[in-house]
């Protein structure tokens, strides 16, 4: 480690060797030691059997000190490390802290960061930053600087062997050779740095969720120059800055993976461009089929100035009527046009019966129709695919299809095919939402993740625990869920807990028998969960229950039987319970105002909703629907954001938010005369504070945790920086506890 650095770190390093000596200290070690008896090292080395535990130790003045003992294979010698603090191994010298509060996500410098880090810890003369893919044991050079090994090639991508990287990447420690000599040799590769003139290595696993994903390799021409404090640094580096490096690779796969696939559409479109090819579009569709496991999968033409279609390719299963043009009149491509979408129908439906009725008769239950756009965005063609069950309404090949669609947009765009016909300039939005899922707006990761969750727990009877922030949208995800799942033919039945007075409740919920009680109805009342039966059941703020209430719950969930009030015999119900709260049960479980064994019953799945302030440009989506729909119900013209409103509206945290942003809406719709909404017409509670360079750090940080909420992943997000980034900064200042 560079000079002094050591004596910079604010907490104490003592080394101890085999036998107990102190050989090494920092400044607040050796300060500390003049305060503590002369067995005090023994005793913590003696008492500490797990050296990853940090332990607390009373001194006889009464303060407390927390205390943890690193050990790293390649030397006996132990560091004791003692701070003021439970935490105090996550800060490093007040040079590194700066840096690393700074730290930035982009994938671009994520690399660049990590070595300035290494290069302003310590001096060597080779040093390579890798990133290991561990399901196919392969690894990467992300980052090298130094001498070259002597009759090493260094490939970019090669394999995981029993070198000092499969070491590390087998025992997920760090691996320390303070001298490096032929007597010592460990791995294949310690001969050729031997003689390519290093004396001195260290192997640093970077670590997440216990899987190695990369590591920092060094090297030095000096024996001894890498030590045992050198490897508590690195080991406390690699854990800050894994989680960044770890998004940094996603990020560059997806970078990676979008490239290629845009230089194979090049290359194809450029092969394909000097001549009509049917053949190449039906073995595409062929794999198409075959991939997608879709019956049969074909690419119709479309003329809407003659309202015609032309079926030019099919496979697996070919379509009757394939090169012969047919009207658009009660066919599904109508209505994908008409819905602007991709649509999907089900033949057994009778709403549907009059659509395909070429397709009668010929075991088909469900078909799926995508628009193909040129380059231009105008329709030219439909992606069909047909099946005999229902998968051709599922979201898996909704999204399959549009990403195809996408593909066959750009090759058939450069096809000199006669019958391609202009079309509107207009490019057309396509909706891949689940059934039920398709009223619930937004397009960022965030909301399509979920969404894509909910989906999938929704095929299941298992309980679900919608959980979120006021405002989120959970009901809406609810009727969703039931919606998409097997109690879809059932009743939706909600509950609000919050809103029925808690003597209410346990009748409301469970009903009651005529004489239960003064003032009961005439032959009793069925409750919320026998109403719901063969259905489902929404509790609404379910933290909202009272303890008695709760009991009574668990036993509905666990038995699948109701008790109405009154009744000396249970009655079977089968009901998909989902729940919904903006508290934490977990916390109100340690507090004992919530049953565990309830939470683990309803929480069989966790839906978690994202607040509207992380959702990005769901915002302005979300507000354009709200001022489209009032206009309709109105009957007025529509009004618009204009773009400095848009920003405004983009800046807000909106702490209430979808609910919130509707009652803006409502608001802005009334009041705003003319069709275009401006920043002036906004509510004040929208307009952050101006002037964010004349605020002092504290400032800034304590403002964005009150519009945050407290959310340090939206405020890491919104300053571009990591979270563990952020934590230091508000340790720092005194905002984190």
């Amino acid at each position: 480690m560079k000079k002094q650095l050591l004596d910079q770190f604010p907490y104490a390093i003592i080394r101890v060797n085999s036998e107990y000596q102190v050989t090494h200290t920092n400044l607040r070690g050796q300060f500390l030691l003049k305060t503590l008896s002369s067995t005090f090292v023994a005793n913590i080395l003696d008492d500490y059997s797990d050296p990853s535990l940090i332990k607390s130790k009373i001194l006889p003045s009464g303060e407390v000190l927390f205390v943890q003992v690193f050990v790293v294979y390649g030397t006996s010698d132990r560091l004791i490390l003692i701070g003021d603090e439970v935490e105090f191994l996550t800060h490093l010298p007040a040079p590194f802290e700066q840096i690393l509060e700074d730290f930035a996500v982009d994938p671009s410098v994520v690399s660049q960061r990590i070595a300035s880090l290494v290069q302003e810890a310590v001096t060597f003369e080779r040093f390579d930053l890798m990133r290991v893919d561990g399901a196919l044991r392969k690894y990467t050079y992300e980052y090298s600087i130094g001498i070259e090994v002597e009759g090493t090639l260094h490939t970019a991508y090669r394999s995981i062997t029993d070198s000092g990287l499969g070491w590390i990447f087998q025992n997920e420690a760090l691996h320390l050779v303070e001298t490096l000599s032929p007597e010592g040799f460990s791995f294949r590769e310690d001969p050729q740095l031997y003689r390519t003139g290093f004396r001195s290595v260290l192997r640093v696993p970077i670590i997440i969720d216990h899987r190695v994903i990369g590591a920092i390799l060094l090297a030095s021409s000096e024996a001894g120059r890498f030590q045992i404090e050198d490897a508590m640094f690195f080991e406390i580096l690699s854990k800050l800055v894994a989680q960044s490096f770890f998004y940094a690779g996603v990020q560059l796969q997806h970078e990676f993976q979008t490239l290629g696939t845009s230089t194979l559409l090049q290359t194809i479109t450029s092969a394909v461009s000097d001549r009509f090819t049917p053949d190449f579009l039906n073995h595409y569709c062929t794999q198409l089929g075959l991939n997608s496991k879709i019956e049969r999968v074909g690419i119709c033409l479309i003329d809407q100035e003659k309202e015609q279609c032309c079926c030019i390719a099919g496979a697996c299963k070919i379509f009757k009527g394939q090169g012969k043009c047919t009207p658009l009149t009660n066919t599904g491509i109508q209505m994908m046009i008409k819905s602007k979408s991709i649509v999907a129908f089900n033949l057994a439906d009778p709403r549907f019966q009059n659509i395909e009725l070429g397709l009668v008769g010929q075991g088909i239950t469900a078909i799926l129709y995508a628009p193909i756009e040129n380059q231009e965005g105008k329709i030219i063609a439909a992606l069909t695919g047909v099946t005999s069950d229902e998968f051709a309404l599922s979201s898996a090949a909704a999204g399959i299809f549009k990403f195809v669609s996408d593909h066959l947009g750009l090759i058939l765009s450069n096809m000199p095919l006669n019958t391609l016909v202009e079309m509107s300039p207009q490019r057309l939005q396509v909706s891949t939402a689940p059934k039920g899922f398709e009223h619930i707006i937004g397009s960022s990761d965030v909301i399509r993740n979920t969404i894509n969750q909910a989906s999938i727990a929704a095929k299941y009877d298992f309980p679900i625990l919608i959980t979120g922030e006021t405002g989120t949208g959970k009901e809406l995800f609810a009727k969703a869920i039931h919606q998409f799942g097997p109690s879809a033919k059932g009743p939706f039945i909600v509950v609000n807990s919050a809103a029925i007075p808690p003597n209410l409740l346990e009748s409301e919920l469970f009903g009651y028998k005529e004489g239960a009680f003064t003032g009961g109805l005439k032959g009793g009342k069925k409750g919320k969960f026998l109403l719901a039966d063969e259905g489902t059941i929404f509790l609404d703020e379910i933290g909202e229950l009272s303890t008695e209430l709760q009991a009574k719950l668990l036993r509905v969930v666990q038995e699948q039987e109701v008790e109405p009030l009154g009744s000396s015999k249970p009655i079977p119900v089968h009901v998909q319970i989902i729940s919904a709260t903006h508290r934490d049960l977990k916390f109100m479980v340690q507090q004992g105002e919530f049953r565990e064994d309830l939470l683990y019953r309803l929480n069989a799945i966790e839906i978690p909703l994202p607040p509207l302030r992380l959702r990005g440009m769901d915002i302005l989506d979300l507000a354009h629907s709200m001022l489209h729909f009032l206009s309709r119900t109105h009957g007025t013209p529509v009004k618009h954001l204009s773009s400095d409103a848009k920003v405004q509206f983009l800046k807000y945290s909106w702490p209430g938010n979808v609910r919130q942003l509707q009652n803006v809406i409502n608001r802005l719709f009334v009041f705003v005369e003319g069709q275009v909404i401006h920043s002036r017409d906004l509510p004040p509670e929208l307009y952050t504070q101006d002037g964010d360079k004349a605020e002092t750090e504290y400032q800034k940080l304590e403002r964005l945790l009150s519009e945050f909420e407290g959310n340090k992943t939206a405020i890491a997000n919104y300053l571009g920086i990591t979270r563990t980034g952020l934590w230091k900064k508000l340790k720092r200042l005194g905002l984190q506890s």
